[in-house]
């Protein structure tokens, strides 16, 4: 288990306790509530979706991305052309999935209409943007400052295409390099100050340990999520104006920001005001229960089902066959008609598609089925052939409303109670086994699991619930410059903010001065988990060779899970063996003046850009607002003085850490490595998907 502190984080106090310093592990746990992280081994474990409800988020955020949207999606006329051009686009587009589609679309209209912001991709979480939250003169100050930047930029290694102008990554914290006041107080915003400060009592910290916990799969990859070496330093943000005010005041420096640049602060100040009411709409909360952390999901799945539904009837005479070890029983006229209806049911339309994985594939019905299989196999048989895969549909387990209303336990399929199915005495198995005909349909009889709970909604509100501490921001502007000899920009790889040290648990990115350029666009990625003791698998039609007539046999229903291939299918994973626990949510545009918000553990992945016209040089720059977990405090710019040379003059700069460019750089090429090493870390945290059944 990682170090539990009892001490409350504050790095006010004297001596400020944060994580890293005084023997405290930069992993250390707080018994408290808290929010989600990105970087943590512990589980964003947000129920894999079908891929249906994928399509029907993706729908809505295209549309939302189209103009006057939020008054047109009202409009009769307007809607029909909207439902055909949807059910032309994707296969996955029906009725009930658009009318679902409509009633949410409106409904996100009329909150538009109130505070100008949108919600997308929104199941446990989800990605707000806002076209209107930033002003175009905010826009012009913003740009204006950055042109400045620009021209005073550190020529650091290219990086295809990207100019760092404010990068966290360089002059960071750097444990047994960075001195630290370590008496609480502020080392304040200017040079004054800062001289002043560097008299007083500092600290080179020792380089702190990293507690190993979890189980040991967890903690080969969580354990390079974490730095013994480097953190970025947030700088602190008070809250100012009335109660309930997201008005705010950076408080301390801005890591390679120098705060003369009052316009450029101004105008981040702004901008963080407005994120922070697009963060109280994504923040996920971890709840503190029982000795550990249970995340609490924002707004429940559309789609909630623990199998695939069939919707093919078994013939009500094929349930009076005998098994062919007791057609014996039957008098020579009572065989002859259950064979004559057998043979017309053979002749039926059935399903062209074939299952064929593992050991499990589509049985075809031998010539001789008389012989080999007898009446009640052959019939089960050609039942399971009729098989056509549907998607499964909203509005089948509970409605629009009651989504909203939050309740949503009942699934449309299973969830199956495992340990009871699993025990020796399950008298349910058989009753399966003598109504072989119900298989498709266990899960209508199988006991379900016992927690199936409704879903509580909550809200969060920064500015009150943090108003007398303040936060902790991570800043971050980058430009994407291109021209002729550099028309195209690749793209990133997928990536989360920070190591785990930071304890991000959101992100705002904020774009502007787009010109001549191509329009940027971010996908987005979760991490996803299914509980294998829940599904719930069919098992007609499935069986080891052509002549086993055991329909229980013990390893049949271990391994013949006839269904698993329509399971992957329904959640759109093509190796439903080993697939990566992540399931990929969508893209969202990035025009300039869009400002979007989105937890930390949403990886993302900027997608290629490229010039407009190729004979002239473009450019798109992003500011890149990181909030740190509020219930945790770090060492940030109140408590680290400028370690930049030229920051700091007068009778303190011989005592301030001080590091030249040189080596401050080739420190940001270590730390960048270590995210790169982060980066895989946080890939393999999830388990692979593997549907494998429970027997």
């Amino acid at each position: 288990m990682a170090d539990i502190s009892q001490t409350p984080l504050d790095n006010t106090a004297r001596p400020i306790q944060v994580p890293g310093l005084y023997g405290l592990p930069v992993n250390v746990l707080l018994p408290r509530d808290q929010f989600a992280t990105g970087a943590s081994e512990s589980w964003w474990p947000v129920p894999i979706l079908t891929v249906k409800e994928l399509a029907m988020m993706g729908l809505i955020n295209t549309i939302t991305d189209r103009p006057d949207w939020h008054r047109a999606i009202f409009d009769q006329h307007v809607i029909a052309q909207w439902r055909e051009d949807a059910m032309a686009s994707s296969p996955l587009i029906n009725d009930k999935t658009w009318d679902w589609c409509l009633q949410e679309l409106q409904d996100k209209a009329r909150q538009f209409d109130r505070d100008g912001r949108l919600l997308v991709f929104n199941t446990d979480s989800g990605v707000c943007k806002s076209d209107t939250a930033i002003s175009s003169a905010l826009e012009s100050q913003l740009s204006n400052s950055t042109e400045n930047l620009s021209r005073q930029a550190i020529q650091q290694k290219p990086e295809a295409g990207v100019t760092n102008l404010v990068d966290p990554s360089l002059f960071p914290l750097v444990f047994g390099r960075t001195r630290i006041l370590v008496g609480g107080q502020s080392c304040g915003m200017d040079a004054d100050s800062w001289s002043s400060c560097n008299k007083e009592d500092q600290v080179v910290s020792d380089r702190p340990h990293v507690v190993e916990h979890g189980e040991n799969w967890t903690w080969e990859a969580g354990g390079s999520i974490w730095s013994s070496k480097f953190q970025w330093l947030p700088c602190e943000v008070e809250f100012t104006g009335p109660p309930g005010s997201t008005d705010v005041h950076i408080s301390s420096y801005i890591n390679n920001l120098h705060p003369t640049n009052h316009e450029m602060y101004s105008a981040i100040e702004t901008v963080i005001s407005s994120s922070i009411k697009q963060w109280n709409k994504i923040l996920v909360r971890n709840k503190w229960i029982g000795g550990r952390c249970r995340h609490c999901p924002r707004e429940p799945m559309r789609i909630r089902t623990y199998g695939v539904e069939w919707k093919a009837q078994f013939p009500e005479w094929a349930k009076k066959s005998p098994p062919k070890k007791d057609e014996g029983k039957l008098s020579a006229e009572e065989y002859e008609t259950m064979s004559a209806l057998v043979e017309s049911y053979l002749q039926e339309p059935e399903s062209t598609d074939e299952v064929r994985w593992n050991r499990v594939r589509t049985q075809r019905i031998p010539r001789d089925w008389k012989t080999r299989w007898g009446l009640l196999r052959t019939a089960l048989t050609k039942y399971a052939n009729t098989f056509v895969f549907e998607h499964s549909d909203p509005g089948i387990a509970y409605s629009y409303e009651d989504w909203k209303a939050g309740r949503t336990a009942i699934a449309i399929v299973g969830p199956s109670h495992h340990e009871y199915v699993c025990h020796p005495e399950y008298e349910h198995r058989k009753f399966m086994e003598a109504n072989p005909w119900l298989e498709p349909y266990e899960w209508m009889y199988a006991p379900k699991e016992d927690d199936p709970a409704d879903h509580e909604f909550y809200t969060v509100a920064l500015q009150d619930e943090f108003r007398e501490k303040g936060l902790q921001v991570v800043v971050r502007i980058h430009s994407i410059e291109l021209d002729p000899e550099t028309p195209s920009f690749p793209g990133t790889e997928w990536h989360i903010e920070g190591n785990a040290n930071e304890r991000i648990v959101a992100n705002t990115i904020y774009a502007f001065d787009l010109e001549n350029m191509s329009e940027p666009q971010i996908s987005f990625r979760q991490r996803c988990t299914h509980d294998t003791a829940t599904w719930v698998y069919d098992r007609i039609g499935a069986l080891d060779s052509d002549d086993d007539e055991d329909l229980s046999d013990e390893i049949y229903m271990k391994n013949n899970l006839w269904d698993v291939k329509y399971i992957g299918r329904l959640f759109g994973v093509e190796d439903i063996q080993g697939s990566p626990g992540w399931q990929q949510l969508g893209k969202v545009k990035m025009p300039s003046g869009r400002l979007i918000s989105f937890p930390n553990a949403f990886q993302r992945r900027m997608g290629p850009i490229q010039l407009q016209d190729n004979s002239k040089p473009g450019r798109c720059r992003f500011l890149t607002l990181s909030l740190v977990d509020p219930t945790y405090r770090l060492c940030s710019t109140r408590n680290v003085l400028p370690q930049q040379t030229d920051w700091i003059r007068g009778d303190g700069a011989e005592s301030a850490t001080e590091m030249d460019l040189t080596e401050a750089l080739e420190l940001r090429e270590e730390l960048m490595k270590k995210h790169a090493e982060k980066e895989e870390g946080v890939y393999r945290l999830p388990r692979n998907i593997c549907f494998s059944g429970f027997w």
